[in-house]
């Protein structure tokens, strides 16, 4: 019997089952919305018609037949492209958005989130909450099932002539004069100015975004050598906070420093989300930061992403996701050589992993070719730097541990120690821990393959003595694989080894506390 393929997150048998799943349970529209923007991250108008099981062509149908030819006819790829929009797509209209909130039964401000409100006018999130004296509260409309209901009487419909009153495009009236009295320019102008008013208000001032970035910039520099568990909570703090500012007005320039900022505390969580073992939650956190730095077309933080994505990949077992990660990562990065370092270096890993040599070697020359050239700095590689920092240390750890896997031991035992060594030169608060591990890991597997078991041990001592707090999964897994590398030959039937399997499998990493409320 062929096997079903199973659909990716949030595929259209999912998304049916947990439908009927709710509405048994008695659950409303707005429930189902929720459930599934928690479950899925859908956007709020896909949302919405998934909620009512409506194909684009359906919803495009409909709101046809409530338009009575107002307007050009939608279709289903315009809805597919207004549901997409602003991480792509195209920007819907006031129009579209009334009418739509006419076929889901909804107010169209409930059509939108704090995404989508950031990119509109603050007039026209005013029109769409509507003229009632509560703009929170639920509609309670039902949706528009047929062609027959565009006469609803009930729903608040928007005009042309509403929209157009309501963002002041309404121009002043004139006298019988050809002449344009002082008054009605004066009028334009106070008009003008009010409005200019409002746009210099803003709910952030400079010394509150200059202490979040430091606060960032602290937790990406101290996550490189301190016990991670209290930077997380801080770092959770801190996340919440730019949400909340995000949710008020402020000048394009401060929204794309808070995008910025949101971006990189998300990559902050990835890596420590990674630290504890939890790469399902790490990976998601570089697909919200992937989101932030899409909007304000951050490239460095993006590259970044496809680096982090495809060490995950390449970590579940899957090299050649991980590579064509690292390639989708590489055609981000133009002229970027911090990101081409980082993205080569991680090609030539998940290369080595799939047993190909010469691309490996040809991957790892790229990296360093990269790395000779970087000049400049990089407001998301240096300025805030920590975790973050491209430097000659953590390129030899990654090739080092290519370089192992292709079985070039002495190779793979200069790039290590040259890793080391950087590191054992680093200020204390510039050393990172984990990697520095790896490096010593990668450099005692070296020994053992030339035979030297006494050797790997010596190597192994500083890793297996990391204090508790300070340890971390990349630790952890690569001991277990150098355990695996124990059942070579020259290690076979020596009395130390079963002492030395034995603190491998003793050595644990912290865990998040437990809420027990």
């Amino acid at each position: 019997m062929a096997r079903t393929a199973r659909g990716k997150p949030g595929c259209k048998p999912e998304r049916e089952q947990l439908r009927r799943e709710l509405l048994t349970q008695g659950c409303s529209p707005r429930e189902i919305v929720d459930e599934m923007v928690r479950r899925w991250n859908f956007r709020p108008r896909q949302a919405w018609r998934f909620a009512y099981g409506m194909s684009q062509e359906e919803a495009a149908d409909r709101c046809n037949a409530l338009a009575t030819g107002e307007g050009p006819a939608l279709t289903g790829k315009r809805i597919s492209e207004y549901e997409l929009w602003p991480l792509g797509g195209s920007r819907p209209s006031i129009r579209v958005l009334s009418l739509l909130s006419r076929v889901y039964g909804v107010r169209p401000i409930e059509l939108t989130d704090l995404l989508d409100r950031n990119h509109l006018h603050p007039e026209e999130i005013s029109l769409l909450r509507g003229r009632s004296g509560h703009p929170d509260r639920p509609s309670g409309r039902k949706p528009v099932t047929g062609a027959g209901k565009e006469a609803e009487s009930t729903a608040v419909v928007l005009s042309r002539s509403d929209m157009v009153a309501s963002v002041s495009l309404k121009p002043t009236p004139l006298r019988h004069s050809s002449t344009i009295e002082e008054a009605t320019v004066m009028a334009a102008a106070h008009e003008s100015s009010e409005h200019a008013g409002w746009a210099e208000t803003s709910n952030v001032g400079a010394s509150t975004l200059e202490t979040l970035r430091d606060d960032v910039t602290r937790l990406s520099r101290g996550l490189v050598h301190l016990d991670p568990l209290p930077l997380f909570a801080k770092m959770v703090g801190t996340r919440d906070r730019i949400y909340r500012i995000l949710e008020g007005h402020h000048h394009p320039a401060q929204t794309r420093e808070l995008y910025f900022l949101a971006s990189v505390v998300c990559c902050l969580l990835a890596e420590a989300s990674q630290t504890f073992g939890y790469r399902a939650a790490a990976l998601e956190q570089t697909r919200a930061a992937w989101a932030y730095a899409e909007i304000i077309g951050h490239n460095s933080i993006r590259t970044w992403c496809r680096s982090a994505q495809s060490w995950y990949a390449y970590r579940d077992q899957r090299p050649g996701s991980a590579v064509a990660l690292a390639r989708s990562g590489l055609r981000l990065a133009g002229r970027n050589e911090a990101s081409k370092q980082r993205l080569h270096s991680m090609e030539g890993t998940a290369l080595a992993a799939l047993g190909d040599r010469d691309g490996a070697l040809h991957a790892f020359r790229l990296a360093q070719e990269a790395r000779e050239r970087m000049s400049g700095a990089d407001d998301f590689f240096d300025e805030v730097g920590g975790v973050f920092t491209a430097d000659p240390a953590k390129q030899f750890h990654n090739t080092a541990n290519g370089l192992i896997l292709l079985g070039l031991a002495d190779e793979a035992a200069d790039a290590a120690g040259s890793s080391i060594r950087l590191y054992e030169q680093s200020p204390e608060a510039e050393r990172d821990t984990s990697l520095e591990a790896g490096a010593r890991i990668t450099l005692a597997t070296s020994r053992l393959l030339r035979g030297d078991l006494e050797a790997a041990r010596a190597e192994l001592r500083p890793v297996l003595d990391t204090d508790l707090r300070l340890r971390s999964e990349h630790m952890r897994a690569r001991l277990l694989e150098f355990a695996q590398a124990l059942r070579a030959p020259v290690a076979r039937g020596a009395p130390q080894v079963a002492d030395l399997r034995a603190e491998i499998e003793d050595f644990r990493i912290p865990a998040l506390p437990v809420d027990r409320r």
